[in-house]
């Protein structure tokens, strides 16, 4: 018995096959969903140190390119001293760039953790002299308000109470967190093995991009491959102006304020110029995020110095979004005011404190992708792309153009329409082609 081929019920019997089968696997993934969490927690794990690689190599990428573009500008100054010496600049351009890095690290930890710490300890230490002293200023405050004085007390009677129940919450997770060393370990072997994967990364970063491309090009159509090229450069702009310029103007800012405190002589500097400037890195409601709780301790401690600091950080988040942050960050985004404030409540509430992080490039390069999308279709439609043009009725739009009329009778008896010869006839400089022919003859005889 012959047995002939279809190539529609082939294609057909294909088809339902992968259906099925996505189907099957998709009930079994249901039914194991926490196993599928598991595992891809256990990869997480695994890949810690590649991701630590590929934050500090895409941090550090900045200051590589900046040394290596001063070496080749002021120590090789031709084209072939540069060529030769092209491995020696990468090497010592990494070479200082990872020693730079090790610096930063290595400083804050020794400065600045040693201190968060002792600030923490005194603050739980001395949390019954702070109580006191805080009532002490609403007595003295207050005392010709006796409501809003009894109000106040009240207040702070139950903050007393909660303020112990955390202390006695956090002291057994302290002792569990000196105690898990090994914790400690993991994350720093982690750290360690992702600085070397950010040496090889930084040294090998042409071969990686090339291959990485070259796979592109192998597996994709050239439409395809242009568009996935053109996604990875936007997002290479997007992610380095934005992440860079904003670690950079955190920092600046955190200086600023551990100066601006150590003058006025607030308590808990560093803890509170640590806190102002990670939360920096928050656009639109990082400085509200680090100045409420700063502002509430300075209140328990010196209740005195709390209105000069609120005063203080507004100054400086003035400073840092007028002049600063436009200096170092530039347009970086190109992402209006409304979509920072919804993408910064979107991802935050979804992912955290990283959510925050990364939400305005995210949403940026979104944003971007797919206003250039609805400008393509409006110039294909042959509609304009500016805003503005869309802010009143757009029926105009779409209004079509007036329907012509024929000519009457007597219209038509008064155009002057020439006779067929005048029409037919081709002249040149104002000469007719009959003439210039006569003319061509006669120079011949």
């Amino acid at each position: 018995m012959k047995f002939y081929s279809n190539k529609k019920y082939q294609t057909a019997a294909v088809y339902a096959a992968v259906v099925i089968a996505v189907n099957v696997l998709l009930v079994l993934a249901l039914n194991n969903v926490g196993e599928i969490f598991k595992w891809f927690g256990n990869i997480f794990k695994v890949m810690q140190p590649i991701t630590w690689g590929l934050v500090v190599a895409f941090l550090t990428n900045p200051i590589m390119e900046k040394t290596a573009s001063f070496m080749r500008k002021r120590i090789y100054k031709t084209d072939e001293a540069r060529q030769k010496a092209s491995g020696f600049i990468k090497v010592i351009s990494v070479l200082i760039t990872e020693i730079i890095f090790l610096g930063i690290v290595v400083g804050l930890v020794a400065i600045v953790v040693p201190e968060l710490i002792r600030s923490v300890m005194d603050i739980f230490n001395n949390a019954s002299l702070i109580i006191n002293n805080v009532q002490s200023w609403i007595n003295k405050v207050f005392r010709n308000y006796p409501s809003v004085e009894q109000a106040a007390t009240n207040m702070l009677s139950d903050f007393n109470t909660d303020f112990s129940t955390i202390i006695q919450k956090i002291q057994p997770m302290l002792e569990n967190v000196l105690s898990g060393a090994w914790g400690i370990v993991t994350v720093v072997k982690n750290f360690l093995l992702g600085f070397i994967v950010s040496v090889y990364m930084l040294c090998c970063k042409e071969t990686l991009l090339a291959q990485i491309k070259k796979i592109i090009i192998a597996l994709t159509r050239k439409r395809t491959c242009e568009r996935i090229m053109n996604v990875c450069s936007q997002a290479n702009t997007v992610f380095s102006g934005f992440v860079t310029g904003k670690i950079v103007d955190s920092i600046i800012i955190g200086l600023i304020c551990f100066i601006g405190l150590k003058i006025m002589g607030v308590p808990y500097s560093i803890m509170i110029s640590v806190l102002i400037g990670v939360t920096n890195i928050i656009p639109f409601f990082g400085p509200i995020i680090g100045a409420i709780p700063s502002a509430l301790l300075i209140l328990l401690i010196e209740p005195s110095k709390c209105l000069i600091f609120v005063i203080f950080v507004v100054v400086l988040q003035q400073f840092d979004g007028n002049i600063l942050g436009p200096k170092i960050l530039g347009d970086s985004t190109g992402l209006p005011g409304f979509w920072v404030l919804i993408s910064l409540l979107v991802f935050g509430g979804l992912f955290g404190f990283p959510g925050m992080v990364l939400a305005v490039p995210t949403s940026a390069l979104i944003y971007s992708f797919f206003r250039s999308s609805v400008e393509g279709k409006l110039k294909r439609k042959n509609l304009p792309t500016a805003t503005d043009y869309y802010k009143d009725d757009v029926t105009h739009l779409y209004t079509k153009p007036p329907e012509r009329t024929p000519l009457t009778k007597e219209e038509l008896l008064k155009l002057d329409i020439p006779p067929i010869d005048e029409v037919n006839e081709v002249k040149f400089n104002g000469e007719s082609l009959e003439s210039l022919s006569e003319e061509r003859s006669e120079k011949s005889k």
